[in-house]
């Protein structure tokens, strides 16, 4: 059942309902592994990342207590994943993994375009954590100011903060034009 929601399907997995979980997994896994590439310093380890999310998921959520959406759980739970991965990795590389766009036929603007994109998540890397996860979800993932605040769990004029202060960053080092706030 496709359209149960989040928290409908947070109890059937609490009841002992695996296709629940492999539907919340099905519902999240782009997304927690698109956060997890902008989240960690070797965006190669996004994809064990995004596993042990899923994992942290199976194995916590009996004990989830609709406090919060289940979205922000699991966003709380990546994050807490990507600074363990990131401790160990401190000194790895910053590395971006991108698949090709379709849309960019000519091989030189693809190139063009990919080490852009690159420069730009590496500068969004190095953001300050706070003002870091709301470029990534208010500009990667285009969630609201509002929907921002729910996953962060503060004031929608902390997220109006955080964001201002890192497109300031960004734009004083050039790749403000490579981020587009929708």
């Amino acid at each position: 059942m496709q359209s149960d929601t989040d928290a409908a399907l947070a109890r059937r997995i609490q009841n002992g309902d695996e296709a629940a979980f492999a539907l919340l997994v099905e519902r999240y896994q782009d997304r927690i592994f698109r956060l997890a590439k902008g989240m960690l310093y070797n965006a190669g380890g996004a994809e064990d990342a995004a596993q042990e999310v899923f994992l942290r998921a199976y194995t916590g959520l009996g004990r989830f207590r609709f406090g919060s959406s289940v979205y922000t759980w699991l966003f709380s739970t990546l994050r807490n994943v990507c600074r363990e991965c990131n401790r160990r990795d401190a000194r790895a590389p910053l590395a971006l993994d991108r698949e090709p766009s379709d849309d960019l036929a000519d091989p030189s603007r693809h190139a063009i375009a990919s080490e852009r994109l690159e420069q730009v998540m590496q500068r969004v890397r190095e953001l300050p954590a706070r003002q870091r996860d709301v470029v990534l979800l208010r500009i990667f993932e285009g969630l609201s100011v509002s929907e921002t605040a729910k996953v962060l769990r503060c004031r929608e004029g902390t997220v109006k903060v955080h964001l201002h202060r890192a497109m300031k960053v960004l734009k004083s080092l050039g790749d403000a034009e490579a981020v587009e706030i929708t």
